[in-house]
Order: structure tokens, then sequence, then C-alpha cells
């Protein structure tokens, strides 16, 4: 197999928080979903190949919980990947960290009874009551009320040593970083479809138009097929 284009990768790290990037794939029309939120809508198998790749260069994963009820799944790598990521000083699995308020998780998912890792679970008092008790015996409970961009870096960074960040939606979750001006990559494949459905979600959800970033500079276009592959620096 030849060498993925995401192979080796170079960041360049703030210097007192962690790096931010995110990953998702879109339509040509913009959306991430397709009639709903239906798991495995978007993207082909050299694309979920890719994004086992992108997250072998980062120390932890995140989510927020309807994208984790959609597809409840540890967000780790491919036992082949493991050993790369030992060879760059990295644990051999990424570190899972869930987004919620509600609480509403399915301890039977693989996501907690195959952890290679026990999952981080950010949620509120009322979700932290919510979670089922098989689920707060297989993860790291951090009950944060005001759990904003800056205030999850932090204690990603203190309390976990997470460096570099990935960051994969929902739409909402990509808009909270965006618009604390956290986040410092994005990689964005472009499947060849369009959804054109007006409830079909795009890249970010919020309430308010994003601040304009200073750059956001294009490092790489890739193709395979007819899917493009682009990675982005921002610069805020």
């Amino acid at each position: 197999m030849d060498k993925h284009f995401y192979q080796a990768l170079a960041f360049e790290k703030p210097p007192e928080r962690p790096l931010v990037a995110c990953n998702m794939v879109t339509s040509l029309d913009g959306k991430v979903t397709a009639d709903g939120t239906q798991p495995k809508s978007l993207g082909s198998a050299f694309d979920l190949s890719t994004m086992g790749i992108i997250r072998s260069h980062f120390d932890a994963v995140l989510a927020g919980g309807n994208t984790i009820r959609l597809h409840p799944y540890y967000l780790g790598v491919p036992a082949r990947l493991e050993r790369g990521r030992q060879e760059k000083g990295l644990a051999s699995q990424p570190l899972t960290v869930l987004l919620t308020r509600s609480g509403d998780l399915d301890p039977t998912s693989s996501l907690f009874t195959k952890a290679p890792r026990p999952p981080v679970i950010i949620t509120s008092a009322q979700g932290a009551e919510n979670l089922p008790v098989a689920i707060i015996e297989q993860a790291q409970i951090e009950v944060m009320e005001n759990a904003i961009p800056q205030a999850i870096l932090q204690l990603l960074q203190d309390k976990y040593q997470v460096q570099r960040l990935l960051v994969e939606g929902g739409p909402s979750v990509n808009y909270q970083f965006m618009q604390a001006k956290l986040l410092d990559e994005l990689f964005l494949t472009l499947h060849p479809s369009l959804i054109g459905k007006r409830t079909d979600l795009g890249l970010s959800a919020g309430d308010q138009v994003l601040e304009l970033p200073e750059t956001i500079k294009l490092l790489s276009v890739n193709q395979h097929d007819d899917e493009l592959f682009l990675r982005y620096r921002i610069t805020w």
C-alpha cells in the first residue's frame, strides 16, 4: 500500500493551549448529513480509512452526544496504527472525549463495553445523575456546568495531558470551537454527492455569524477517486 498523504503531518501548536483540529466530510453542497442524521451516509471506505490516519496524530478525539448516539463507537484508530502512535510518544489509542448535557448514552454500546481506554464524559450535574451506573463504572466523568471550549481545553491539558485535540462534530460542537476562535486546522473531505434537503446539517451550526478569521490558508489538496481531501490552517 502506498504511503497515505496524511501519514506524516507537522503542526504548529499554540503556546499555551492544545492544538485543535476538526475533521469532517461534506457533500458538494455543504451537507454533513443526508436525509436526516443517518449514520454512514457520506464518505467512502477510503475516507473512513483516512479518518483513522488523521486520528493517529492526536492525543484525544472529541464529539458531541448527538454524534455519539448515531455512531456509538470508541473514537480510536485501527490496531495497525497503534505502533506508529507509540513510536511518536503517544498512547496506543487516542482518548475519547464526549460532550453531553443530558447524559443520554447507551451503556451497552461498544464505546463503553470494548473501550481500550476509559472515555472522558464532560457533562452537567443533571447529566451526571442521568448516566447509567454501567457507564459511570467504565468512564471518567467530569461535571462542568459551563462547558465552553476554553474550559474544556484547560481540563484536557491539565488533567489528561492532551496537547492535540481532534473535534469530529456535530455541527453545534464545531461551531462552538469556531466561535471561541479555538479551531486551528480543518481537515475537510468533499464527497461527490448533492443532498439539497433544507433540514440536513452543514459543517457548523450556531445562532450568530462567525467572526471572519485573519487567514484561512490551504495547506494541501489531495484526490482519491472522486473525493477531494483538503487541509486548512486557520488564524484568528
